[in-house]
């Protein structure tokens, strides 16, 4: 492992405080009579500020931080974390949230900072980690899960922190600073509906504190109820808009409610074959008559591919999933002497969520569920069997869905104290959490059976009932539990007998598929820090701690999910199959330092000067050592200006996702280098022709995605510098702005399927990654993740900040925080320029992502708008408060024509508008009873529908970004005893 020339210089520069460091803590008090003690106000007055493990006095350190404070969070009428939280703007990309439903629906909600991923985000609880979500062992944490009636205030920093606090801390550092005494009884209630009637919300807190003379002690209860806001109820989702060739229409899929069944012309007799729609080949495709019974040929006609389409959006699909959350938290200390203290937090939560879909969209073909229709079906007036049939099975058998049952455990607990007398003081813990997680999925049939239901079947001659057989017209050969199933007629009917057998038979083969999951995260560890000595600056400190680390995940897939070796079907529906089960650990021991020493102060053009150093080794059992280094500069020309200015190395280790995932099949769309092959390149094209004829038959292949347990961190660095101005002449008036720049090596990532096609082509690389067929066609690929990327992405950070002085009309705040997005550039092959990642298929020479859409379902890096801001005007005059909080989104361009590029009218690149959502809120407090408080307010006041974006997946729009639910009231009442 490489380690970078500023990580030998700061650990040569830390050696000997580290040393020093060490022996202070053997002999803590003989140090503190020779060190004469700070004066007693200034060691109450330092906190430790996220981003740095010293605690000095100066909130502005040389690293941005961001802070959204109780009073923020309570204004905001969010009934969760990640719903305030994900305004920030320096959070892009495609962070997830109960908005999100198909790929959701579990009810978390990540961070994305600079869009850089949600596992190069860390979220830290009082400075230490969390544990992380289930979603795909990927080490993201569910916000969500972070008891929110705990939380005092929330500090973003906006810069790489991996040499304080080791893997992830990429793209920055979310920190929850939890409150801590708290005496008394608080209780509190709020209720929230949207404008439309849906979204209903309720949340309860109940919070208890006591405070005594050796410890403190907190005890709460939460609960909240979120409703779920159908897909259907919104004009921007009730359908599933698209783009064809420039013209703006209603999409849809072919797999509708009447059926689409492809056969033989001669076995079609019966059907008005003169139709325009018939075609002259050889097969011809049909749907049934809607209102027929599809009992004889006559009941079909053939299949219009302009308007035999099935609006998938308004009928099931949600805009908010459904949410219930139950938790229990404790946190509290006890003086065990004078210069030791014990601590401990502990929390539970269960949240109960859910997603809903389309119905069951059955698929026949050979390729997806591998399900004919008998020709000798009592059912089939064709008498052929028919291999391609495609129906929507919406009244067969329930809609899909997947429930989830997560509970969230963490508990840390420790001891802290001080060295005598000294500006010493240390800390050591442990914390344990575990999340385990219960899926039941219900939507989906048992193939085997269904197979059976759709084979031959006849009336049984003893009793007059339609059966299944082996042998068509034996019933000798009849399939014992198997009852014959019709997907050529209407749904059945529940108020008739033949309508309740058919529901009878397909509830056999209608199974309940559970799985589940588990995370676990172990954390041990110990800080030490003070004052090594005085410099005529100031006193130089010191930081070190040791920290090991155990991470592990693990799954239990039903078996009837699992696809065998060699096969690429399990044994229900295609779109639910996996090829196993996750299961795997690692652990890690790290080491850090990190040394303030001040250069200079009160001299002329430095009233302060200050140099930051840091350094960490980490050792991981999988793939070993790396160390990671950050140097810091804070200088103050004068008081009212604070120049600063940060470089460092960051690291992520590869997630339990990342290394054990089981593999999963991919339908991957590519284009063939070798059409039109003449020669010269066999191993890229083993078995091809070589007098130019060959075009590849089909423009989709079956792609293994697998993991890789060799994976390598990605590293890179990160640097900032700005200034954070405050000018005596305005006072209550202060600016910052901060540059920020990441670039990332050896990222972790999948390379597209067109890729190594033309990487074996052109440089003879990952040629053992596809197999061709006897007729020269790529007939299926292995997709090793591997760390092939480089990333790099730049911008600012502008912020506004002024506390008007006080009037005979009150108090006013304002707050402006803005982020810009300059570049977003993604090389998924490092050194090959033609692996540049564009958001335009169109432009083939156009590349970088800033200022694109491009959704994660398509592999995409989501939002990359150019401007974000969050501006809050806040008012108080005595007990009356009032706020106008605007959230704004710059426009960004997609890729939303679904045209072929080279048809007349595709449009490669459309500007998608700006976002502009404004809240406010009004509340009053009741100082008779002990400054209890009611709020009212609305969010999204002007009632703004986010944009229309043909290449969202969910809901034609952008559901991780925007606010789907619309105008939405809401009130909370807060008592305190």
């Amino acid at each position: 492992m490489s380690i970078q020339p500023l990580s030998h210089a700061i650990r040569r520069a830390l050696l000997p405080l580290s040393t020093a460091a060490l022996a202070l803590g053997a002999a803590g008090s003989v140090l503190a009579q020779d060190t004469p003690p700070k004066e007693e106000a200034t060691n109450l007055d330092r906190i430790q500020v996220t981003g740095s493990r010293i605690k000095r006095a100066d909130l502005e350190t040389s690293s941005p931080v961001f802070t959204i404070d109780r009073q923020n969070i309570e204004s905001s009428g969010a009934a969760t974390v990640g719903e305030f939280l994900q305004r920030t703007p320096a959070i892009a990309g495609a962070a997830t949230n109960p908005q999100v439903n198909n790929g959701g629906g579990a009810g978390a909600a990540t961070v994305d900072l600079r869009g850089l991923g949600v596992n190069r985000s860390l979220v830290l609880v009082d400075g230490k980690r969390w544990i992380g979500t289930i979603s795909n062992a990927n080490g993201a944490v569910d916000v969500n899960s972070i008891p929110m009636a705990l939380i005092e205030r929330v500090e973003v920093l906006k810069d790489g922190a991996s040499a304080i606090y080791g893997s992830d801390a990429i793209g920055g550092v979310v920190n929850f600073i939890l409150r801590k005494d708290f005496e008394g009884l608080e209780a509190s209630a709020f209720y929230g509906i949207s404008s439309r009637g849906d979204a209903d919300t309720q949340r309860f807190d109940a919070t208890f504190g006591m405070v005594g003379d050796k410890g403190r002690m907190m005890l709460g209860a939460s609960y909240d109820k979120e409703d779920s806001v159908s897909a259907a109820d919104r004009t921007y989702s009730s359908q599933p808009y698209q783009l064809y060739a420039g013209e703006h229409g209603i999409g849809g899929t072919s797999r509708i409610l009447t059926g689409r069944y492809v056969v033989p012309r001669t076995s079609a007799t019966g059907v008005d074959l003169t139709d325009p729609n018939c075609g002259s080949g050889d097969n011809v495709t049909l749907t049934r008559i809607d209102g027929r019974p599809g009992s004889s040929q006559s009941d079909f006609r053939c299949f219009n591919p302009a308007t035999d389409v099935y609006n998938f959006q308004a009928d099931g699909n949600l805009n908010l999933t459904p949410q219930e959350r139950t938790a229990l938290f404790m946190s509290g200390t006890y003086q065990l002497s004078d210069n030791i203290e014990a601590f401990m937090l502990g929390s539970w939560l269960r949240t109960e969520s859910s997603f809903f879909i389309a119905p069951l969209p059955f698929d026949g073909r050979a390729a997806v569920d591998n399900v004919p229709i008998s020709g000798d079906s009592i059912y089939n007036p064709f008498g052929v069997d028919i291999t391609d049939a495609r129906l929507r099975l919406r009244d067969f058998i329930p809609t899909r869905t997947t429930r989830f049952e997560t509970e969230t455990y963490q508990i840390t607990g420790g001891l802290r104290g001080v060295f005598g007398d000294s500006s010493w003081s240390w800390d050591a813990s442990y914390g344990y959490g575990r999340t385990p997680q219960t899926t039941a999925v219900r939507g989906y049939l048992y193939s085997p059976g269904l197979t059976d239901a759709l084979g031959p079947s006849m009336i049984d001659p003893a009793t007059g009932n339609p059966i299944c057989v082996r042998t068509p017209g034996d019933p000798d050969t009849a399939i014992a539990g198997c009852l014959p199933v019709n997907f050529l007629g209407p749904p059945p009917d529940p108020n008739t007998p033949a309508g309740q057998a058919q529901l009878a038979a397909l509830e056999l083969i209608n199974p309940t598929i559970h799985s589940s999951n588990e995370n676990d995260l172990k954390v041990f560890n110990a800080n030490v820090t003070g004052d090594l000595f005085n410099l005529p600056a100031g006193a130089v400190s010191l930081a070190v701690g040791v920290e090991r680390r155990i991470e592990s995940a693990s799954s239990s897939s039903d078996f009837l999910t699992i696809i065998p070796p060699g096969e690429t079907v399990c044994l229900i529906t295609q779109e639910a199959c996996t090829f196993g089960d996750i299961n795997g650990e690692f652990d890690v021991n790290e080491i850090y330092a990190e040394a303030l020493i001040p250069l200079l102060a009160d001299v002329p053009f430095a009233e302060k000067l200050n140099v930051s150093l840091g350094t960490r080794y980490s050792d991981y059992s999988n793939f070993g050592g790396t160390t990671n280094s950050k140097i810091g500069v804070e200088w103050k020309p004068f008081s009212d200006l604070l120049v600063r200015a940060t470089y460092a190395d960051v690291f992520r280790a590869p997630t339990i996702g990342d290394l054990y995932s089981p593999t999963v099949p991919s339908a991957s769309t590519y284009t063939d280098p070798c059409n039109g092959y003449t020669g010269g390149n066999p191993g890229a094209c083993a078995g091809v022709p070589t007098d130019g004829s060959f075009r590849q038959s089909n423009n989709q292949v079956t792609s293994f995605q697998v993991a890789n347990p060799d994976l390598l961190p990605e590293e890179g660095d990160v640097l900032t510098y700005g200034f954070v101005y405050s000018p005596s002449w305005l006072e209550g008036f202060s600016i910052t702005a901060d540059y920020w720049r990441v670039k990332l090596d050896q990222f972790i990532t999948n390379l597209p399927e067109n890729v190594l096609l033309n990487q074996c082509y052109n440089f003879g690389r990952f040629c053992d990654t596809f197999i061709r067929d006897d007729a020269g066609d790529v007939a299926q690929m292995t997709n090793v993740t591997g760390n092939f990327g480089s990333l790099k992405t730049s911008g600012m950070d502008l912020g506004f900040r002024y506390l008007f002085p006080e009037g005979p009309w009150g108090k006013f705040s304002w707050n402006l925080d803005t982020t810009y997005l300059a570049e977003y550039d993604v090389q998924l092959l490092s050194g090959d320029p033609s692996s540049n990642v564009g958001a335009f298929p169109g432009i083939p020479e156009s590349t970088g992502l800033a200022g694109t859409f491009v959704d994660n379902a398509s592999s995409g890096f989501g939002n990359m708008a150019r401007w974000r801001a969050l501006n809050d005007l806040s008012w108080s005059r005595g007990n009356l408060s009032a706020s106008l909080t605007t959230r704004y989104v710059h426009h960004v361009y997609e890729a939303p024509d679904v045209a072929d590029v080279t048809d007349p009218g595709y449009v490669a690149k459309r500007r998608v508008p700006s976002f502009t959502q404004t809240d406010f809120q009004i509340g009053y407090r009741f100082e008779d009873l002990k400054n209890s408080s009611i709020q009212i307010g609305v969010r999204n006041l002007t009632d703004r529908q986010p944009p229309l974006i043909y290449s969202g997946f969910n809901a034609s729009t952008d559901m991780r970004t925007y606010d789907a639910i619309g105008r939405y009231y809401w009130m909370r009442w807060t008592a305190r005893f």
